[in-house]
């Protein structure tokens, strides 16, 4: 594999790297530094960031700068295309590493640092999915942040989050909703703070369907499958791509579905307690999202903005009508 260029360490440690590239993203609406010896890294961190910069200054944080410095350091054994990576957690602290790539981010203290090879860079879905955006996004969401398993969609200012399990066909459900004039808010992960009044954050540039959806949508048709950075043979569809407007970065309004499959049924919807809603979500949290503070009263205030439970039947169509009816109603403020 091609390797980048960069500006070397005159040492075997690293340590006199010089990070003369840099650039800042308002990041879940915290303010983020990337800083770099190699010119590379600041355009993979403008792939996945620089859309951030949209969001209005109103909306950023008071908060501390966060800074992460990424060195670019050759190793001495050959490169292992997209070996994974092997993440530890502590005490504020994120640890992960492959091969002689390794990361250290440090949340309780807003920095971080990497070490990474120039292979690794060159292959840059891999770095911008492990290294970059894992740094980043560790940083930016440890004070008021809380990240949240669920997709989430925007209409009319409103935001339904979708939730369920991983074979409820949420990404599915989300990309007939934002080709049906919705907003993508996010497809996998949603981030709620709290400080300035409830607030969603999403962090989304794509929507990933498996292979099976092309039989929904037409279009995809030309699309073809490809192994992701997470390992998954799935769709990738840009969703900038569908038109502008599409991708959100925040809302402050918003409801929560529970979504289920229904086959052979009319989808529907069914009211339900808050209280389900707080048993679905917060409840045996998945690894890394139990590194953050109790989600309870935060879901429980995200619940009572609406709480449902969504029968997903066969016509997906039917479904996307019923959460255009959801969001009729305007909302606030959009970001």
């Amino acid at each position: 594999m091609q390797g980048i260029d960069y500006l070397p360490a005159a040492d075997l440690l690293g340590h006199s790297a010089p990070l003369e590239y840099g650039a800042e993203y308002p990041l879940l609406g915290v303010r983020l530094a990337i800083r770099s010896n190699s010119a590379a890294v600041i355009a993979c961190a403008e792939q996945s960031f620089g859309h951030w910069r949209a969001v209005a200054a109103s909306l950023i944080a008071p908060l501390p700068l966060r800074v992460a410095r990424i060195v670019v350091h050759a190793g001495v054994q050959p490169y292992t295309p997209r070996a994974p990576f092997t993440p530890r957690a502590h005490s504020g602290s994120l640890l992960a590493a492959s091969g002689e790539s390794l990361l250290a981010v440090h949340m309780e203290h807003g920095s971080a640092l990497a070490f990474v090879t120039p292979e690794l860079v060159a292959d840059t879905q891999h770095f911008r999915y492990h290294v970059l955006e894992s740094m980043a996004l560790a940083l930016t969401s440890w004070h008021d942040r809380v990240p949240i398993h669920a997709g989430a969609v925007v209409r009319n200012g409103r935001a339904v989050l979708l939730a369920g399990q991983s074979t409820a066909g949420k990404s599915t459900l989300c990309y007939a909703c934002v080709r049906d004039q919705f907003q993508l808010l996010a497809e996998d992960v949603i981030y709620l703070s709290s400080q300035q009044g409830l607030r969603l954050w999403g962090h989304a540039r794509h929507i990933h369907l498996l292979p099976d959806a092309r039989r929904f949508f037409p279009e995809l048709a030309a699309l073809a499958p490809q192994i992701q950075a997470n390992g998954k043979y799935k769709l990738a569809v840009d969703v900038a791509g569908l038109g502008a407007g599409r991708l959100r970065h925040m809302a402050e309004q918003a409801l929560v579905c529970l979504v289920q499959r229904a086959a052979g049924t009319h989808s529907a919807l069914e009211p339900i307690a808050p209280q389900q809603v707080i048993d679905a979500l917060c409840r045996r949290r998945e690894p890394g999202f139990d590194l953050f503070a109790a989600t309870e009263p935060l879901v429980d205030g995200l619940a009572r903005g609406g709480a449902y439970r969504l029968h997903v039947g066969s016509n997906l169509a039917h479904a996307v009508a019923l959460l255009r009816e959801l969001t009729d109603l305007p909302a606030g403020r959009a970001a």
